[in-house]
């Protein structure tokens, strides 16, 4: 306390000199600059940041929003998936093999479909090996089939291979 009376004995003072119209202005000043310094020091950095974290807490809401939603999306897409394989598990590996090679343009590729005792051999010449892939992802995808065995030999001609593969359910 007595820091505070010794800081304040020279204001005092200087206050004293002042006429009274004077000291009411100096008064006002320093109780405005007092109400500015609590503004600017405290008050604008609390609110500016409570308004921050506010924008902050209903973006993570909009995303957990939005990844829930596609979490319904993902698990329903899935469902959906795995009734259209339990769909064509009636039909013959052949038959959805052929079909798949002519939506995915190796058809006239194809030389032989041997049926083995699990699935299906087939024999392939100088087909575009990139669609052999594409077609072996397409009977995985959509129909459940994989390709158990697959011996690929290059040809004469670039992208071209020659390709022996076994096809079976999965399981």
């Amino acid at each position: 306390m007595k820091a505070i009376d010794n800081l304040m004995t020279p204001l005092n003072q200087w206050l004293d000199t002042l006429e009274k119209r004077e000291r009411y202005i100096v008064i006002a000043g320093a109780i405005s600059l007092a109400v500015m310094l609590f503004y600017l020091v405290i008050w604008e950095p609390i609110t500016s940041q409570h308004e921050q974290q506010q924008i902050n807490y209903n973006s993570q809401r909009q995303l957990y929003s939005w990844m829930k939603n596609a979490n319904v999306e993902i698990r329903r897409f899935k469902s959906s998936g795995g009734s259209n394989k339990a769909r064509f598990r009636n039909q013959s590996i052949a038959s959805l093999a052929d079909r798949s090679a002519t939506t995915s343009g190796i058809k006239p590729f194809i030389e032989k479909i041997d049926q083995s005792k699990k699935g299906v051999k087939v024999r392939i010449k100088s087909a575009d090996f990139d669609r052999i892939v594409t077609w072996l992802t397409d009977l995985e995808n959509k129909y459940g089939i994989i390709a158990r065995k697959v011996k690929v030999e290059k040809t004469k001609v670039k992208g071209a291979v020659d390709a022996q593969i076994t096809l079976e359910r999965s399981s």
